[in-house]
C-alpha cells in the first residue's frame, strides 16, 4: 500500500515534467535533422492589409498572429522556433519587429527613418541580420536580438540585400547588385570575405540554406523565367528544382529536416519535395514568402498538442493534460490493485 502511493507520486512527478517541457519551445540549435513546425506567412485573405499568419506543414490551422492596420510582412522564425521577427510599417515605416510564437508581445526593434527589412536570425538567437537603407542605400546589417548596436555588413555602393544566416552561425547568404545584376553571395558573419556564388548573368537572388548548411536553395531567371534551384554552398553544382507555367516560384524555404521546401507562386503558399517533385497548394486564400519553423530532433512527451495565451507563451493543451492524467492514474490504480490482490 505504502509503495503504491510512491510509485503516484513518482507518476504525478513525470505528468508535472511534461507540463514544464511543454511551457517553452522545443531547442533548434540540435543536430541536423530536425523536425518541422508551423511554417509563418503573411496574407491579406481580406483584401485589405497584410497580417502575419501560421500553419501546420500540411495547411491547416491557419492562424492569424498581427492585427494591425499597417503592413505585418516578412516573418522569420528564430533558430529555437520560440519568437518570429517580422517586418511592419505600423511605425510609419517599416522597421523589424519580434513577437513570441503565438503572437503575443509584439515588440518594435528598430526606429529608423529609414527602411528596414528582411530580418533573419543567428543560429543561437543571440543577432538578427536584416537589410536597411539607412545609409542611403541596401545594405545587410546586423544587430543585438534587443535591437542594439547595429552594424554594417557589407558596405557596398550598391543594394545589397535579404540576407539568409547559415545554421552554424558562420556565414550569412545574400543577394547583390555590385555586378551590375543581382547575384548571390556569401560572407562571413563578421562581413568579411564576401564572394560572388552565382556569377551568372542572370538575375540570381533569395538564397535559403539548407538545414545542414551544405546546399543553398534561390530563384533565378537563367533559363527565361523565375524558378527555384539549389546549389552547393560554393556555389557549385547549380541544379534547376522547378519548372513553372506560367507562374513563377518565389521565395524558397527549405523545411528543418530538409526533405521539403515551401515557396510562394501566384500568391499562394506551395509545398514540394527537396527535389523539386510532389508540389502541393497549402493555401487557397492568399499567401507569401513562408518560413519553416524548427524543432528539435528529439520529440515525445513534450510535444503534447499546446494552446498559447494572449503573451504567445505556450501551455499543454487541456485535452491533452487531461489525458496524460489518465493515463498517470490507471498505471497507479493497476499497480495499486496488483499490490493488494497479490
Amino acid at each position: 500500500m505504502k509503495m503504491s502511493w510512491v510509485v503516484l507520486m513518482v507518476l504525478a512527478a513525470l505528468v508535472a515534467g511534461v507540463a514544464v517541457l511543454a511551457l517553452g519551445p522545443s531547442g533548434a540549435e540540435s543536430a541536423f535533422p530536425g523536425r518541422n513546425g508551423r511554417i509563418a506567412f503573411y496574407s491579406n485573405p481580406g483584401g485589405d492589409n497584410f497580417d502575419i499568419y501560421v500553419m501546420n506543414a500540411d495547411g491547416s490551422g491557419q492562424t492569424r498572429l498581427t492585427d494591425d492596420p499597417a503592413d505585418d510582412t516578412r516573418p522569420a522564425w528564430s533558430a529555437d522556433g520560440s519568437k518570429i521577427a517580422f517586418v511592419s510599417a505600423r511605425g510609419g515605416q517599416k522597421d523589424i519587429y519580434v513577437m513570441n510564437g503565438g503572437g503575443g508581445g509584439q515588440t518594435r526593434l528598430t526606429n529608423n527613418p529609414a527602411e528596414d527589412s528582411d530580418p533573419a536570425w543567428s543560429a543561437d538567437g543571440s543577432k538578427i541580420a536584416f537589410e536597411s537603407g539607412r545609409d542611403g542605400n541596401g545594405e545587410v546589417y546586423a544587430m543585438n536580438a534587443d535591437g542594439t548596436n547595429p552594424a554594417n555588413l557589407t558596405n557596398n555602393a550598391a543594394d545589397d540585400r535579404l540576407p539568409a544566416w547559415s545554421q552554424d552561425g558562420s556565414k550569412i547568404a545574400f543577394d547583390s547588385g555590385r555586378d551590375g545584376n543581382r547575384e548571390v553571395y556569401v560572407m562571413n558573419a563578421d562581413g568579411s570575405s564576401q564572394t560572388n556564388l552565382t556569377n551568372d548573368p542572370a538575375t540570381d537572388r533569395l538564397p535559403n540554406w539548407f538545414p545542414d548548411g551544405s546546399k543553398i536553395a534561390f530563384v533565378s531567371d537563367r533559363d527565361g523565367q523565375d524558378e527555384i534551384y539549389v546549389m552547393n554552398a560554393n556555389g557549385s553544382g547549380v541544379t534547376r528544382l522547378t519548372y513553372s507555367n506560367p507562374a513563377p516560384p518565389f521565395a524558397p524555404a527549405w523545411s528543418p529536416d530538409g526533405l521539403k521546401i515551401a515557396f510562394h507562386r501566384d500568391g499562394e503558399i506551395y509545398v514540394m519535395n527537396a527535389d523539386g517533385t510532389g508540389q502541393i497548394k497549402l493555401t487557397s486564400t492568399g499567401g507569401a514568402e513562408p518560413d519553416w519553423q524548427p524543432l528539435s530532433a528529439v520529440g515525445g512527451i513534450a510535444e503534447l498538442p499546446h494552446i498559447s495565451d494572449s503573451s504567445g507563451r505556450n501551455f499543454i493543451a487541456p485535452a491533452a493534460l487531461a489525458a496524460a492524467a489518465l493515463a498517470v492514474l490507471t498505471a497507479g490504480a493497476w499497480y495499486t490493485r496488483r499490490r493488494w490482490l497479490g
